[in-house]
C-alpha cells in the first residue's frame, strides 16, 4: 500500500509504502505519529464502510427490506468518526490524504472546518470485490473478502492477540487470566508500565495490520531486542506493523534482523516466509515543518540520529564509571 499526504500536521508532502514491517522513526511533533493515525483513521473508516456494504447486500439476498447504498455514501457517514485525525499544515487550506491499493486510487481531502470529500476508483474495485466474495448462510451469518484491510492502533482494535500472549508469558514470565495479570507467579494489582503496555498488546492487539506507537517507551534494551524479533517474526506469518518510535535501537535491530541471512540464529521464530522491511525518518526543519526520508537499508544497519547517539554515548561512559566504582568498593 502506497500513501502520499499533502499538508497533513507539519507535513509538507511526504510519500510512503506500508510493508509488513514499517518503522516511523524520529522527534516529537515531526509527524510520524499524525501520518499513522491518519493512516488508520482512513482505513479503518473504509473497512467499517465494507463491513456495512456487505451486511446491508446480505440482508437484501435473505429477502430483508434494507436500503442498498453505495460504498462511497457509507465511507463519508464513517469517516465523520475519523475525520479530526487528519490535521491541517498550519497556514493551508487542507490536507489530502491518498493511498494507492491494488492498482485502486482513494483520495481523502480535509479543510480547516473538518469538512472533506473523498474520491477514487477504489469504491467500485471494493464493491465488486465484496459482491464476488460474499457468503450468507440461511441463518443470516455472512463472511466476504475485504478489498481493503485495515490499519489498526490499539485502540481501534479489540481483539485478544493469542501469539502475543504466549510471547509474553515466555519472554517476560507475565501471564493474563481474566482481569489478572500474573508475573513471576505472583498476581499484580498495580502494574509497572512495561507490564501494562505489553497487557495492551495482548489484550487488544489482535488485529491483522497494527499500528504501534512508540511501543518501547517503557521498555529495557532487551526487551526492545525481544519486540523486535517479535515483530518481525510475526510479519512474516501475514501480520503487518507500523510502528512509530523514538528509538534508533529498535530500529536497528529491525533492520539487521532483516539484513541476517537466518534471523533463527538470533532467536526469531518465522512463521513464513522473510517479511520486507522499510523504515522511514521523520525530520525537523523547524516546529511545524518537518520531512520524511526513506532509510536505505542495504547495509542491514541503520544511522543513529546524531543527538541521541551522543547520549548512549554519554551513558555508556557514566556505566563504566559506575561499575569501576563498584570494582574499587
Amino acid at each position: 500500500m502506497e500513501v502520499h499526504v499533502r499538508n497533513l500536521g507539519p507535513l509538507k508532502e511526504a510519500a510512503v509504502k506500508l510493508s509488513p514491517v514499517t518503522l516511523f522513526i524520529g522527534v516529537n511533533r515531526s509527524g510520524k505519529s499524525i501520518l499513522a493515525n491518519a493512516i488508520s483513521a482512513v482505513t479503518t473508516a473504509f473497512a467499517q464502510a465494507q463491513w456495512e456494504y456487505a451486511k446491508r447486500h446480505a440482508d437484501k439476498r435473505l429477502g430483508k427490506r434494507v436500503e442498498l447504498r453505495r460504498l462511497a455514501q457509507l465511507f463519508s457517514e464513517k469517516f465523520q468518526e475519523e475525520v479530526f485525525n487528519i490535521p491541517v499544515k498550519r497556514g493551508e487550506r487542507e490536507a489530502v490524504v491518498s493511498i494507492k491499493y491494488g492498482g485502486a486510487l482513494l483520495t481523502v481531502s480535509v479543510d480547516r472546518a473538518a469538512d472533506f470529500s473523498a474520491k477514487g476508483d477504489i469504491f467500485e474495485k471494493a464493491e465488486k470485490a465484496v459482491a464476488e466474495t460474499l457468503l450468507v448462510s440461511v441463518r443470516g451469518d455472512f463472511s466476504y473478502e475485504p478489498y481493503l484491510h485495515p490499519w489498526k492502533t490499539l485502540g481501534r482494535c479489540d481483539r485478544i492477540y493469542p501469539e502475543a500472549l504466549r510471547w509474553i508469558a515466555k519472554t517476560f514470565d507475565i501471564v493474563l487470566a481474566g482481569d489478572a495479570v500474573y508475573e513471576g507467579g505472583n498476581a499484580f494489582r498495580h502494574l509497572s508500565s512495561m507490564v501494562e503496555s505489553l497487557v495492551d498488546l495482548g489484550r487488544r492487539g489482535g488485529c491483522r495490520n497494527l499500528v504501534l506507537e512508540e511501543p518501547e517507551a517503557h521498555l529495557h534494551d532487551d526487551a526492545v531486542f525481544e519486540l523486535a524479533k517479535f515483530i518481525y517474526g510475526q510479519a512474516s506469518g501475514g501480520r503487518g506493523f507500523l510502528v512509530t518510535t523514538h528509538s534508533d535501537l529498535l530500529a536497528a535491530w529491525v533492520a539487521a534482523l532483516a539484513a541476517h541471512p537466518d534471523p533463527g540464529e538470533l532467536g526469531v521464530e518465522l512463521a513464513g516466509g522473510r517479511p520486507e522491511v522499510r523504515i522511514y525518518r521523520f525530520r525537523l526543519r523547524a516546529i511545524g515543518d518537518a520531512y520524511v526520508e526513506e532509510v536505505d537499508l542495504s547495509g542491514g544497519e541503520v544511522d543513529m540520529d546524531e543527538l541521541q547517539l551522543r547520549v548512549m554515548e554519554e551513558l555508556s561512559r557514566a556505566l563504566a564509571r559506575v561499575k569501576n566504582a563498584l570494582r574499587t568498593a
